[in-house]
């Protein structure tokens, strides 16, 4: 187990600024700093990071944490992996603390498994000349191979999978993760990648959660990907996202290609902003994805009609995202690679740089060819389906805008014809707004004032217990607070986050530290607040008094009689409580 200590010194030493700004655009807003969440889309930035306090709070989504649980949200990994990602930088060796299974999540013989397999196909790829061979023919430079981890996959059946168990790979895990398959016929097992070149995916940690094989002959299938697993989920991997996420955040601008080839190929060329989808349609989670990192997009598919459509689709997605998006048309025959090496990556930024954004391309596609009313008609009802399932009510009005302009129709008709779009589901963990209730609210005030010295904060654990508040979260925060009372932590530091270790909580407290206190004199306003507080829960449990004694009335029995005085007296003991709130409260006036 890693020592408490020895977490708080690794966050104490971080810069929550630092991280986020590794893989968000922050810009500064007075004491703190902004920028479109992470975590669902957004057009106007609702994402605030706090230098003073070291946590993050979303006010859309709802996120927020301290520097531990910005990495487990974004990156996908467990407190233990957060935690180690952070000591390295640091110089902190934090292995030594760990047992076997404390650092051995549900997940960890998955990724050992692949891990191992990718390891396999390196060096079988460093023993086959006919693979090294057909990968220099192809043009695959030494830097690329080794940078992506490229391997090869030999033609035996069994090489893998006696390989793994010799290392004490589970069997089970390698099935899970499509490695192996039973042998047809028998009770023995196979290599499921045989005689392919084989190309790691990786999730943004950089983890390998798959492969994809290719054969070096005209054979097919071409490519053999790996089904989805526990740990991939193609729909929400971006191959090579994890190499160049840096690149796309410093240009604010990405690439998309459709095939692992084309994206190595351009990347070896210099084009270092780039991703391709895994073998399927680009997916309202890779443009989620995309959008933490990019403001513009740039996509290249085929230029045959596959591809255009492919292009078509994707640009649907990026548009509803918030992402400006342009669709570059390559000749018919010629696909990313094949085009760069022919003319090379200057003439793939010509193409770029007068690409249409994806409105006017499907304007211009609208208006060839004969039949063009009925092309325009079309076309205008695909923009509109897309326009429809644009959250942002103003950014939706700018669509309509633009298309008018371009169709010469009328906002007004064209609004008319808008349909209520499908519903985006939302992103995965994204917490469930609920209305906040007039004491919720107050609570909020409460805290909010409290963190803002040790001796507000003492006036709320003077005068308030667990039993005054509504809700458990704010009930644990009280206890916090009281924690950092006694102890002499400033709730107005850095070191105050440090007592919370509960997500939940700890997201609630983000909230709360980054809103901006009531105005006027804290301490009056916090003496009110206190007082309205603890009035509500003397009402509130004045009111569940009541139903009991009606409820008890009406059973009217001898067994029922002692519990009956029992509230009677509780009753008369809270109404005098409450007078004596009413009359401190009037003597304040």
């Amino acid at each position: 187990m890693i020592p408490e200590n020895i977490i708080d010194d690794i966050r104490d030493r971080t810069d929550i600024v630092d991280v986020i700004g590794g893989v968000l655009d922050l810009k500064r807003a007075g004491r703190n700093f902004k920028a479109n969440c992470p975590f669902h889309g957004e057009k106007t930035p609702s994402f605030m990071v706090s230098p003073e306090k070291q946590i993050y709070h979303c006010f859309g989504c709802g996120k927020g944490g301290n520097v531990y649980s910005f990495l487990m949200e974004y990156e996908g990994v467990g407190f233990v992996e957060a935690v180690k990602e952070l000591a390295g930088p640091l110089n902190v060796e934090v292995d030594r603390y760990l047992t076997g299974s404390e650092d051995r999540s549900r997940f960890d013989p998955f990724y050992r498994a692949m891990e191992f397999a990718q390891m396999h196909f390196r060096k079988g790829l460093e023993e086959s000349e006919e693979a090294s061979g057909y990968l220099e023919k192809r043009g695959f430079g030494k830097e690329l191979v080794e940078t992506y981890r490229i391997g090869f996959a030999g033609p035996s059946w069994e090489s893998l999978y006696k390989a793994a168990t010799e290392a004490g790979i589970k069997k089970d895990a390698l099935l899970e993760m499509g490695l192996i398959m039973r042998s047809r016929g028998s009770t023995g097992y196979r290599d499921y990648f045989r005689n392919r070149i084989m190309f790691p995916i990786r999730n943004l940690p950089g983890r390998v959660v798959g492969f994809a094989g290719r054969v070096m002959d005209n054979s097919e299938p071409k490519y053999l990907n790996s089904m989805e697993n526990p740990i991939y989920h193609k729909g929400k991997i971006l191959y090579g996202l994890d190499q160049t996420k840096d690149d796309i955040r410093k240009s604010r601008t990405a690439l998309i290609v459709e095939g692992y080839v084309d994206h190595l190929m351009l990347w070896q060329s210099g084009i270092t902003n780039i991703s391709a989808v895994c073998g399927t349609s680009l997916t309202e989670d890779q443009a989620r994805l995309l959008a933490r990192y990019a403001k513009r997009i740039y996509i290249i598919n085929d230029g045959d009609r596959a591809g255009v459509r492919a292009a078509v689709r994707a640009a649907d997605q990026l548009v509803i995202e918030g992402l400006d998006t342009s669709i570059v048309i390559l000749p018919e025959t010629e696909d990313p690679d094949s085009f760069i090496r022919k003319e090379g990556v200057e003439a793939l930024h010509k193409l770029m740089s007068s690409a249409p954004d994806y409105f006017n391309y499907l304007h211009g596609e609208a208006n060839r060819g004969s039949r063009t009313s009925s092309r325009r008609r079309q076309v205008v009802e695909h923009l509109l389906a897309t326009v429809s399932r644009v959250e942002d009510g103003v950014r939706r009005e700018l669509l309509l805008q633009e298309v008018s302009g371009l169709f010469e129709i009328p906002v007004a008709t064209l609004r008319s014809s808008l349909k209520p779009g499908r519903k985006r589901k939302p992103s995965a963990g994204q917490p469930v707004r609920h209305t906040v209730t007039k004491r919720e609210e107050n609570q909020k005030a409460m805290f909010r004032i409290a963190l803002t010295s040790a001796a507000l904060a003492a006036l709320v654990t003077d005068n308030i217990i667990e039993e005054d508040l509504e809700g458990e979260s704010y009930r644990k925060l009280l206890k916090v607070l009281d924690e950092a009372v006694e102890k002499g932590v400033d709730p107005a530091g850095p070191k105050f986050a440090g007592l919370i270790s509960d997500p939940e909580l700890s997201a609630l407290f983000a909230e709360i530290a980054l809103a901006d206190p009531p105005p006027g004199p804290g301490r009056e306003i916090l003496h009110d607040i206190v007082l309205w507080i603890k009035k509500a829960s003397l009402k509130a449990e004045m009111v569940e008094m009541k139903v009991r004694l009606r409820q008890l009335e009406e059973e009217d029995s001898d067994e029922t009689s002692s519990e009956r005085i029992g509230i009677v007296s509780a009753y008369i003991q809270i109404e005098r409580e409450l007078g004596k709130l009413e009359i401190k409260e009037d003597s304040q006036s």
